[in-house]
């Protein structure tokens, strides 16, 4: 694609191609400007103007460009999020200039972003089997990013280094004023091997520019990935917020497979903070508009969203069928989600009694040598193998586990990894130590609002014969006497909203609502919306102990 300079803004761009097209004498010309606008008109929510555009370019559906389109359209337009479509016109349009070295009548950030985003979303080995042999078809300029998703996505342990190395080559070689076009196969890179952090300052900045030129496919698909690296470093209002954002972009422009990711974002937040019924409502909504698309990720991340709940929750059998329909144990691939759900199916098999098939699990993370993908990788994997170990083994797995420099990085895990180690402790007895690995475990929750964990933290707290601090009790500070689902209900409801107006935010039912509130009155000892305001203020976390 001859694309018009970064500093023009995109929706801008789009007119000035067509009426470049409109005054070329040249048929030629006048067909590539017109094919170089609809690309364009994709990626700026103009989506409904690109059917026309290729028509009037005189691309009938039948050409390269023409399959090539419609398998755009599929992933993006029209709500459709075809990824089976999407790779079967992508196959046909490659195989029709198979027989030839040129290429000019594909445009090659077309065909390679297309294939990317199915490769990602179809989660199989055939698309990337078919993005590997076109990196040799295009220019090495344009395919450098590609290739280095291509080794992040399909062989991380091996190439992790060194895709780090060409990030960072690729990200300092960008020009000042680089569009977030450029820069989103590089962030899909950064994610595929946890990477994303150094460089977040330059798709943040990027995505309020792109956004407000009207990128707007380009700037979703980047708040989806800031959003993933929030979670991961335990800012989850912010991946939280982030993925609103995004998603009420999507929803607004027809972006129906982006939004969907989005929505996950929201689902594991949610589960991570124990908002149950929550993350089961997104994880069945995206699931079955998903399945019959193709898009194999969604699958494994609803059931890591899933499983994640039910940790939270003590319902270790149902986390356990959940984690073991991400990778089976033992047989786990580098891929995401699955080296993010190593020690989610750790835990759960062997707080299900499944210690065999825990420690098979941890031991072929180990000999995978799952480690090199990243640190966040590495602190997953030593906490697996410490909360799958014998108690004489267990403990210096623990200490290695957490002098790991991922650990402060990836609070979630750190505490979790404290909360094993002081059940450990706390059950063979070494009770001072226990207490440390406790007390540090119920912080961070509580920092992260993870409710139902740092729950769990203060009750193996007090088997050690210390009562739990009383935390923060100002004014507006959640009250731990309600779940994280009823305090999200009653706060919405002391603003004002109705139940429908709530079940709309909560992806709830106004019956669900309704019933919820039943439960929150006497909980918080009131008769009507209108006292809960004042209710939330001066309840004491004191009561939510007792209650829980």
């Amino acid at each position: 694609m001859r694309r018009p300079s970064p500093r023009v803004a995109a929706s801008t761009a789009v007119a000035a191609l067509v009426r470049a097209g409109e005054l070329s004498p040249d048929p030629a010309d006048r067909s590539r400007r017109l094919v170089d606008a609809a690309l364009l008109a994709s990626i700026t929510g103009q989506l409904d103007e690109v059917p026309q555009l290729l028509a009037d370019a005189g691309q009938a559906p039948d050409t390269p460009t023409g399959l090539v389109f419609a398998a755009t359209a599929h992933l993006l337009t029209n709500n459709e999020g075809d990824v089976d479509a999407a790779y079967r016109l992508l196959d046909r349009a490659l195989d029709d200039v198979a027989d030839t070295a040129d290429t000019t009548g594909l445009d090659s950030y077309a065909v390679l972003y297309a294939l990317l985003v199915v490769s990602i979303y179809a989660a199989r080995p055939e698309p990337w089997e078919l993005l590997k042999s076109e990196l040799d078809r295009f220019d090495p300029e344009t395919v450098a990013p590609f290739r280095l998703c291509y080794d992040a996505y399909t062989d991380p342990v091996r190439t992790s280094d060194t895709v780090r190395e060409g990030l960072a080559r690729a990200f300092a070689a960008l020009p000042a004023h680089a569009a977030l076009w450029q820069v989103v196969p590089l962030a899909y890179a950064a994610v595929g091997v946890d990477d994303l952090y150094g460089y977040r300052y330059l798709i943040q900045r990027m995505i309020e520019r792109e956004r407000d030129d009207g990128a707007i496919g380009v700037a979703i698909a980047g708040l989806l990935m800031l959003s993933i690296d929030s979670y991961e470093r335990g800012q989850w209002d912010e991946a939280d917020n982030l993925a609103r954002e995004g998603l009420d972009l999507a929803a607004a422009n027809g972006y129906r497979l982006l939004g969907e990711q989005l929505r996950f974002q929201l689902a594991f937040v949610a589960a991570a903070r124990g908002n149950v019924d929550l993350t089961r409502a997104l994880t069945d909504e995206i699931s079955t508009w998903a399945a019959p698309r193709g898009i194999g990720i969604t699958q494994s991340c609803a059931r890591h969203a899933r499983a994640i709940a039910a940790l939270g929750e003590g319902d270790y059998e149902e986390a356990y069928v959940q984690a073991i329909q991400v990778d089976p144990p033992g047989a786990l691939a580098p891929g995401i989600p699955g080296r993010w759900a190593i020690m989610d199916l750790v835990e759960a098999a062997v707080r299900a009694g499944h210690i065999d098939q825990a420690r098979a699990h941890a031991a072929a993370a180990q000999q995978a040598d799952m480690a090199r993908i990243s640190p966040r990788t590495a602190l997953i994997t030593a906490g697996a193998a410490a909360v799958a170990a014998d108690d004489d083994e267990a403990g210096p797995l623990f200490e290695a586990a957490l002098s790991l420099p991922a650990a402060d990085r990836c609070p979630f895990e750190r505490a979790r990894i404290h909360l094993a180690y002081g059940q450990r402790l706390r059950r063979t007895r070494v009770t001072t130590r226990a207490r440390l690995h406790l007390r540090a475990a119920i912080d961070t929750f509580d920092q992260l609002g993870a409710l139902p964990w740092a729950q769990r933290a203060r009750n193996e707290l007090r088997a050690t014969g210390v009562a739990t601090s009383r935390p923060d009790t100002s004014p507006g500070t959640r009250s731990a006497s309600l779940t994280a689902q009823e305090w999200q209900i009653a706060t919405l409801a002391a603003t004002g909203l109705t139940n429908k107006q709530i079940g709309e935010r909560l992806f709830l039912s106004h019956r669900t609502v309704g019933a919820h509130l039943h439960r929150i009155f006497p909980k918080l000892g009131i008769t009507s919306r209108a006292a809960l305001r004042a209710a939330l203020e001066t309840i004491t976390p004191d009561e939510n102990d007792q209650a829980l």
